[in-house]
């Protein structure tokens, strides 16, 4: 079995482990010559579970900067032609090294074209690529914690290094932020847990980078907590989905745009709304209404240390509610013998 750190350790320890990660991927990098992404170009990141949620983020990025960029599900390449190549180059991402999906995939993707981003560099993904990008070799937690903010870090240091200018800034000094954002935000995270607990199902709301946290948050909350949850990209959720939000029910929303004017619709109708924002009171219509809770953003949190900071919140409110209800976080009550390779 994989030792797996204390999930509130492990969210506690991430400025830390922010750091580690930092300088070795840094250390990777330094005089490297990735293949440099380019314009006309396709990048297609492969992975499962909480590494594709991230990739949400990647993608956005890519977009933002004229690139092309795909989502792809590993799992879903075992179903294409062999010689069908879905892009020019390659992200692989598995904080263990061991999903067996990624590595399959991996084998068939273009040689000289694949990057790895995982946790352990000496992992059997290791050694179906080009490039590995180690996150430092930590120990995480059964739901993933630092894995997922170490891969939103490693995106940033990777765009720069494959000629992608513009989002490395958004890594200095990410884990200052981090170690901000835990004292800034515990507090109101143990509060909203209060809420969380007597929910039944959490919709998970955001657009462009946040949308990564949206995805990843619901991930959390069913795999930690055992709720029933949902995710949906911003507009996506107007045009039906927030029909099923109602009394008794959460919504976790990511945005300072139209995110705004869309929670007005379900606070009268009960719905227990978070709001993660970088807007302040003034700009929203009822800032003071007894279902809403805000967790205001600095100004100058943007890009990936905006994905990673919210994330964080999510983190903490799932370790709040996990303490209330008893519910250890990472005991698991379906286990799949196949989703891992085993340990030599």
């Amino acid at each position: 079995m994989v030792e797996r750190a204390d999930y509130a350790q492990a969210v506690a320890a991430q400025p830390e482990n922010l750091e580690l990660a930092q300088r070795s991927l840094s250390v990777a990098l330094e005089g490297r010559q990735l293949p440099r992404w380019k314009p006309g170009q396709t990048v297609g990141i492969v992975a499962m579970g909480a590494s594709t949620h991230s990739a949400n983020a990647l993608v956005y990025a890519l977009g933002c900067s004229g690139i092309r960029a795909v989502n792809l599900t590993a799992s879903d390449l075992d179903l294409f032609p062999a010689e069908f190549q879905p892009a020019d180059h390659y992200v692989i991402v598995s904080e263990s090294g061991r999903s067996p999906e990624p590595i399959s995939a991996a084998r068939r993707l273009t040689p000289g074209r694949r990057v790895v981003i995982t946790n352990f560099p000496s992992s059997p993904v290791a050694e179906v690529v080009d490039y590995v990008l180690p996150l430092g070799g930590f120990l995480d937690s059964g739901v993933y914690t630092i894995g997922y903010t170490s891969t939103l870090l490693a995106y940033a240091l990777l765009l720069e290094s494959a000629g992608v200018s513009g989002w490395a800034p958004d890594a200095a000094g990410v884990a200052d932020r981090v170690r901000e954002a835990i004292a800034a935000y515990g507090e109101a995270a143990n509060r909203v847990a209060a809420i969380i607990e007597s929910v039944a199902a959490v919709d998970f709301v955001g657009r462009g980078m946040s949308y990564a946290a949206a995805a990843e948050g619901a991930l959390v909350f069913r795999e930690s907590l055992g709720l029933p949850t949902a995710a949906f990209e911003t507009y996506q959720y107007l045009h039906g989905p927030m029909e099923g939000s109602r009394r008794g029910t959460a919504l976790v929303v990511f945005g300072d745009d139209r995110e705004l004017t869309l929670i007005d619709s379900v606070l009268d109708a009960g719905v227990k709304v978070i709001l993660v924002t970088t807007a302040d009171a003034s700009e929203l219509t009822a800032p003071e209404h007894e279902n809403l809770t805000v967790f205001r953003l600095p100004d100058s949190t943007t890009g990936f240390a905006r994905a990673i900071v919210e994330i964080l919140i999510v983190q903490l409110i799932a370790g709040g509610v996990s303490q209330r209800l008893g519910r250890p976080i990472g005991d698991f009550t379906y286990r799949q013998g196949d989703t891992k390779l085993p340990l030599d």
